[in-house]
């Protein structure tokens, strides 16, 4: 942190006896400086700025009244003063706040009470210059850190969800036989309940770390979109398909609601599959039994193309809206805390849709429902010309 020591610039000084016509030959001899200190014993009495002596000096009888007087006459008895070991940032705050009219005129500075030397509103110009430069490389030099830190966390953790990834595939593929007794009857069959909680449990793990895995390309750069025109509506009727078994469980009605006739868009088939299941998911998992869940979709009318996934569930408080949108982070609802999850879903999708240039939108109230909608931008979507082509 600068201290206004080093402001302090040398200046000619003159004692309180000095006259001032002496003050104003060295004003003429020296035509940048400022203002004059007055110092007695090392101690400043005042401050004489140079354009109130010229004034006072140029009037038809100022130089007759005023040259063979004392300086005190008209010096500023009262000028500011500060200590060298002030801050600089408490030195803009003193300035701003009681003493603006120093920067024009100067200020004293000293040192235990002793002259130190003159301040000026070029030598704080310059010093907040210089503390500007220098927070300004503080931040960029942590903005480097953050990113390299970033980096780092993304690629440790796509190299180790990649080795997870290998043993928990097989953990659920000899699980799978297992639980279908391909190879005999599972016996006692009380055995057969824990292979089967061993099979879902390393589903729902490899979920996770797939989640995370994805989130982990994207916060790298590292994610390719693999774009080609595609049929919305055929991509929701499949992923409608694959969710009904999660929806049959829950007692949660599942339909689509867009219809056939939507234009084609261009997009990566695999991830708009994505973000559709990580919505009916959460959808799914959030909604009373009985109730339903609706998926529509549309083209906006300016042009940019809308799906939407409908639920009636409990919903998101407005104070958790912002949360629920960071990656890790879930409402405050003790229902929503009950349920299993990383916390990555709507953060996924969010990064999903802004790699297409999209958005993701999310509307809830407590006990109304919610209404998350991907958007993908306009020139994405084909135009009506274009369809035939891209057809065949």
């Amino acid at each position: 942190m600068i201290q206004i020591g080093s402001l302090a610039q040398a200046a000619p000084i003159v004692s309180p006896a000095d006259t001032c016509g002496a003050v104003y030959e060295i004003f003429r001899s020296e035509r940048d400086l400022l203002a004059v200190p007055v110092v007695a014993d090392g101690v400043p009495r005042g401050l004489v700025n140079r354009q109130h002596l010229l004034v006072e000096m140029a009037g038809q009888f100022g130089r007759p009244l005023f040259e063979r007087k004392p300086i005190t006459v008209l010096m500023d008895a009262q000028p500011l003063i500060v200590e060298a070991d002030i801050s600089l940032d408490t030195l803009n705050q003193v300035l701003a706040a009681d003493r603006p009219a120093a920067l024009t005129e100067g200020f004293i500075i000293t040192r235990r009470g002793r002259y130190e030397g003159l301040g000026t509103a070029l030598s704080v110009l310059q010093a907040n210059m210089a503390e500007a430069r220098k927070t300004a490389d503080q931040l960029e030099t942590a903005r480097f850190q953050a990113e390299a830190a970033v980096r780092s966390k993304s690629l440790f953790l796509a190299n180790m969800s990649h080795e997870l990834r290998t043993p928990l595939n097989a953990i659920i593929g000899f699980t799978d036989v297992v639980c279908q007794e391909q190879l005999g009857p599972i016996r006692p069959a009380k055995y057969g309940e824990y292979i089967e909680d061993v099979n879902a449990s390393g589903k729902h793990l490899l979920n996770v770390i797939n989640a995370i895995l994805d989130m982990s390309k994207i916060e790298a750069g590292r994610l390719d979109l693999d774009e080609d025109y595609h049929d919305p509506h055929e991509l929701i009727v499949m992923v409608v398909r694959i969710m009904r078994g999660m929806a049959e469980r829950a007692s949660v009605l599942v339909r689509e609601t867009a219809g056939a006739g939507l234009p084609l868009v261009r997009m990566d088939m695999q991830l708009y599959r994505q973000m559709l299941m990580n919505l009916l998911s959460n959808a799914i998992k959030f909604s009373d039994p009985g109730s339903e869940v609706r998926v529509e979709a549309e083209v906006l009318t300016d042009g940019r193309f809308a799906t939407r996934v409908v639920d009636e569930g409990c919903g998101i408080a407005p104070g958790d809206l912002a949360r629920v949108m960071e990656p890790f982070g879930q409402g405050s609802v003790s229902r929503v805390r009950r349920q299993a999850g990383t916390g990555l879903g709507l953060p996924l999708v969010k990064a999903l849709a802004e790699a297409h240039g999209g958005a993701l939108d999310l509307d809830s109230l407590p006990g109304l429902g919610t209404t998350v909608t991907v958007i993908l931008p306009a020139e994405r979507v084909a135009s009506a010309d274009a369809m035939p082509n891209l057809i065949a």
